[in-house]
């Protein structure tokens, strides 16, 4: 050990050397690189500990992936998806808890085990959530939106194709409205329904006549739009907008 670290990184050195388990292991070290000395003779020290960091992540993953009885229960995507993704303790399972009711925020870290999902407003729309444990985040490779709790540049860099939404410094509801704005999604109803179907912004009556049903695509005759106090005889090319109610005239 480098003879100028602190007494902090010392007591929480020997603690690492006394974990018994992975998970411990690796969250006492989560806790250990930000104790380790900044100065260039600690360069080495630094590495060393993100590379057994990354291996004891590895080697957790693995196990929990081939160890018997204990297979990853696959999480059917059903409505717009959002990912929350962070380091332990960072707030996610409250977050969830705050945009769907579901799931119990606790104080100790990993105490998520297990990716859990339900399903939340925003208005009268319904998006679907995923609380994802702080060592697997797989899940996010499925999401219309990612939520980081926090910066991680790894993780940022892996779903770099994905849209991000930033969880530091927001209330819920401000989270819920800069992932509903970074899907592009609007609502478009159907007469009599109060539930919307969700379409990409630019959608057309096409689009909303094959969520009704692929069908109706071939019988397709025209369309009524009612759009604020104004309706509107329109063709399948018709551009929808956010509100927009629709009565759709078919030959079959």
């Amino acid at each position: 050990m480098p003879a100028n670290v602190s007494l902090d990184y010392a007591m929480k050195l020997k603690e690492y050397n006394e974990a018994r388990t992975n998970i411990q292991k690796i969250r006492i070290l989560r806790e250990l690189i930000p104790l380790a000395p900044k100065h260039k003779g600690g360069e080495n020290l630094l590495a060393q500990l993100r590379k057994s960091l990354v291996k004891l992540v590895s080697k957790e993953e693995s196990i929990r992936k081939t160890k018997k009885g204990s297979k990853r229960k696959g999480i059917k995507k059903t409505a717009p998806l959002v990912v929350i993704i962070g380091p332990p303790n960072s707030g996610k399972t409250w977050l969830f808890n705050e945009l769907t009711g579901e799931g119990k925020p606790k104080k100790f870290a990993f105490s998520t085990q297990v990716a859990q999902t339900a399903m939340g407003p925003y208005g009268d729309a319904m998006i679907q959530f995923i609380d994802c444990p702080s060592f697997d985040f797989s899940y996010a490779n499925n999401a219309d939106v990612v939520v980081f709790m926090d910066k991680d540049k790894a993780a940022e860099k892996k779903f770099k194709d994905r849209k991000k939404v930033y969880a530091k410094g927001k209330r819920p509801q401000e989270v819920l409205f800069a992932a509903w704005k970074a899907m592009k999604l609007i609502r478009v109803y159907t007469k009599g329904t109060d539930e919307p179907m969700l379409l990409k912004v630019g959608a057309t009556m096409k689009d909303a006549v094959k969520d009704v049903h692929k069908t109706m695509i071939e019988g397709f005759a025209w369309a009524k739009v009612k759009r604020g106090k104004k309706n509107y005889r329109v063709g399948i090319d018709f551009k929808l907008k956010d509100g927009d109610i629709v009565w759709i005239k078919s030959r079959l």
